[in-house]
């Protein structure tokens, strides 16, 4: 006799061929995303020769960006890349884990099937009214249609999901929920079910009162995003969802649905917006090439003479692999795996060095071109070009006081590092084999900040150029490639379903004012532009320490940003100013992403030991904020002199 209900195990053979299908139509994407940013640098050279460009560049890169960006959203439901904050994780027990699992993928459920429907819609409406393009007279109908059966594709792959968490059986174990936990999740039903029946019975009044208190109703919108997010529901489908609710109170469903789906096919057809996948592609076609090692040469070669050369090395070789990976994470795990064997093989103290890769790895998101960057700009849609050049100086500012820290830790414990130096590294080798790496950063950044090239087109350029040194070099095969087409597409799914949420999330939050009445709260208190700034620096410090970098920007800069820049303050030094200071979340004891990182790396190192090493870098980061607000020309110079 035969089960009449689908078992998980019939799931992970469905999950299996929906990860193929996806993942084929993901990577045709990302191949297809490849060829536009080529056709890009083939617009370039054109403009450089004096022969003119390719017509409406614009035009033709938006609607084949879009398509693209769309294709990996239902490869990212299907490996569950989505973020989700696990910091009350061990106050939750089992079966309550199982409910908040089932949720999270129904709010994603709920969230593609809303962004379908509506993305739908508005292209059958742009169909019926042969909505064109400026230039070409593309119609652009064609294109939100196929954006939307993507987008339901991914509802698909998510309702899936839904089954298979559904069918799952939570662990039969002692853990139990505690009282915290129990809380929790009681406040976030009792709100939604609440809310829900609210709405469905009487929505006029709630209405009317949403008007009449919008900011008192923005805040509560606040503390359910951040009760809902710390029940580990995923930050897209809350932001989204939330947004959704608070708006459609305010405007209706009509109006809301428009409002969704325009902000996101506006967000997916943006040829500016392109940047981020192109850099995506650039970092992870970098890697694939190799050129991490060449870097830790060329830096061990100048620097692994003096005594820690191998620490000075290991921080410089982080800061050169940010500038092609813009990636913090994988900054630390990449040197982490080439740099502490190395140490541990000339005896470097376990703790010094773990702290040393732990630390030098926050620079993956502060030299340019990087991923939290990017993101900054999107959401406060501010120049992407500018704040890349705006985060030079800053940059290199860590990397001397990081150099400090290091000389410091050595002169006040010598046995921290042998005492003869390392054999020597030829310069000239390592120089040479490093060239064509230092020249694609150059030419990237270096024509940006001439104004050679726009952001996007400088992401095309570090693109196609990190595919070429892949494949000049004999490091592209196909087990690479598909690296390469799944990292791409699951940090592209990632980031485009944050923006989606915060889009309609930010939307909600102006609609109700908020800014403003956060701004008219902190007016009353008379303090300073400058005593609220702090304020705002150490609030940042302690969310970075229990939060991703991603999660905390995406929730506070709709609100935040307006709120610095209405004190004074200019955007640009702000957004380095915030980057910095979330950034040294990823060291800061006890949550900080790299220490664990580096805990994993070394098995044997205790976590307590790897918390000491960073503990030094962590106060070279506190000067380091201490003399960018004491002097905003350090990040704001640059970006004066550019062309």
């Amino acid at each position: 006799m035969t089960d009449a209900h689908i078992t998980p195990n019939r799931f992970d053979t469905l999950d299996r061929t929906i990860d193929r299908i996806t993942g084929f139509i993901s990577g045709i994407a990302v191949l297809g995303l490849l060829a536009g940013a080529m056709v890009i640098v083939v617009d370039v050279v054109l403009r450089a020769t004096g022969l003119g460009g390719v017509t409406a560049l614009n035009e033709i890169m938006g609607q084949m960006f879009g398509m693209g960006v769309a294709a990996t959203l239902p490869a990212g439901a299907a490996r569950r890349v989505n973020l989700k904050v696990d910091l009350m994780a061990r106050h939750f027990g089992p079966r309550v884990t199982h409910l908040l699992a089932v949720a999270g993928s129904l709010a994603l459920f709920i969230f593609f099937a809303a962004l379908t429907f509506y993305v739908w819609s508005l292209g059958l409406r742009f169909l019926s009214q042969g909505r064109e393009t400026l230039i070409l007279k593309w119609p652009l109908g064609p294109t939100y249609i196929f954006a939307a059966i993507a987008m339901g594709l991914a509802c698909f792959v998510q309702g899936m999901k839904v089954l298979k968490d559904l069918a799952i059986r939570p662990e039969n174990t002692a853990a139990r929920t505690s009282k915290i936990g129990l809380a929790m999740v009681a406040v976030l039903f009792a709100v939604v079910i609440a809310g829900s029946v609210w709405a469905f019975v009487d929505l006029p009044s709630l209405q009317d009162l949403s008007l009449s208190r919008p900011g008192l109703f923005v805040i509560l919108a606040f503390a359910l995003l951040w009760l809902a997010v710390l029940c580990q529901i995923p930050l897209s489908a809350a932001t989204a969802l939330l947004g959704l609710a608070g708006t459609a109170i305010v405007l209706g469903l009509k109006s809301t649905g428009k409002v969704f789906a325009n902000d996101a096919v506006e967000f997916l057809t943006n040829w500016q917006v392109a940047t981020l996948p192109m850099f995506l592609m650039m970092g992870s076609f970098a890697v694939a090439a190799g050129i991490s090692d060449d870097i830790y040469r060329v830096a061990n070669a100048f620097l692994g003479r003096i005594k820690g050369g191998l620490a000075y090395a290991t921080v410089a070789g982080c800061a050169g692999f940010g500038a092609v990976s813009g990636s913090s994470v994988a900054t630390a795990a990449t040197f982490g795996r080439i740099a502490l064997p190395e140490m541990a093989k000339r005896n470097y103290a376990p703790s010094f060095a773990a702290g040393t890769v732990a630390a030098g790895g926050t620079l993956g998101a502060l030299v340019p071109p990087s991923g939290a960057i990017i993101l900054f700009a999107l959401l406060t849609e501010q120049s992407i070009g500018v704040l890349f050049i705006a985060a030079m100086v800053p940059a290199i500012l860590a990397l001397l006081l990081y150099f400090a820290a290091i000389f410091v830790q050595l002169r006040l414990n010598p046995d921290f590092a042998p005492e003869t130096a390392e054999e020597k590294e030829p310069i000239l080798p390592a120089l040479w084999a490093a060239a064509p790496v230092i020249l694609l950063f150059g030419v990237v950044i270096g024509g940006l900040y001439g104004g050679v090239f726009t952001a996007t087109e400088s992401a095309a350029v570090g693109a196609v150029g990190a595919f070429i040194l892949a494949v000049a070099r004999g490091r592209l095969n196909r087990f690479s490639l598909l690296g390469v087409l799944s990292e791409t597409t699951a940090t592209t799914a990632l980031i485009y379903g944050l923006i989606f949420g915060a889009l309609i999330f930010s939307f909600y939050v102006n609609l109700g004012q908020a800014t403003e009445f956060v701004a008219n709260a902190i007016g009353s208190l008379d303090a300073s532009p400058m005593t609220i700034l702090i304020v705002l620096l150490v609030f940042y410090l302690l969310l970075g320490a229990v939060m991703d970098s991603f999660a905390v920007m995406v929730i506070t800069v709709p609100v935040v940003t307006p709120l610095v820049m209405g004190l004074g303050f200019d955007v640009f030094h702000w957004g380095i100013l915030m980057l910095v200071v979330v950034e040294i979340g990823l060291i800061s004891p006890p949550f900080g992403i790299n220490l664990f990182i580096l805990k994993n790396l070394q098995p044997d190192q205790p976590l307590s030991g790897i918390m000491r090493g960073v503990l030094p870098f962590i106060a070279a980061d506190l000067v380091k904020i201490i003399l960018l607000v004491a002097f905003p020309a350090i990040s704001l110079w640059l970006p004066s002199t550019m062309n």
